[in-house]
């Protein structure tokens, strides 16, 4: 069944949330209540991993967002990792400059990874609003 995992790791002063699967509609609550749960704890950055995010809705774009301006105005640094799709899709919806990098991210305490499906080539949306 498709779905949502999302694990936390904290490495120093930074706090990653690693998202793998679709972050859509369904899924959306619960991205929602791992981001609110670890900016509870004021770190002071937070990495958004979504390299293993196979599925970005709308709903999920704007669960992206939320969670970028909640860790911004809580007083935390931002570091979003998309694949090439997820940063596709930011970019299809207007989001020009959202997230850093892989190599900027590196900087930011973890070390890019390499994901399968951020070699594929896609011209469409990565999933449907």
């Amino acid at each position: 069944m498709p779905g949502l995992s999302c694990a936390v790791e904290v490495d120093g002063d930074a706090v990653h949330l690693i998202a793998v699967g679709e972050l859509d509609h369904q899924s959306r609550e619960e991205f929602d209540q791992t981001v609110q749960s670890v900016l509870s704890g004021c770190p002071a950055m937070l990495v958004l991993d979504l390299m293993a995010v196979t599925c970005l809705s709308l709903e999920g774009v704007a669960a992206v967002v939320d969670a970028g301006y909640r860790a911004v105005n809580g007083g935390s640094a931002l570091v979003i990792r998309p694949s090439r799709q997820v940063a596709r899709r930011l970019r299809s919806v207007g989001l020009t400059e959202p997230f850093t990098a892989a190599e900027d991210a590196e900087q930011a305490g973890r070390p890019a990874a390499s994901h399968p499906s951020e070699n594929e080539h896609h011209t469409g949306p990565l999933c449907s609003p």
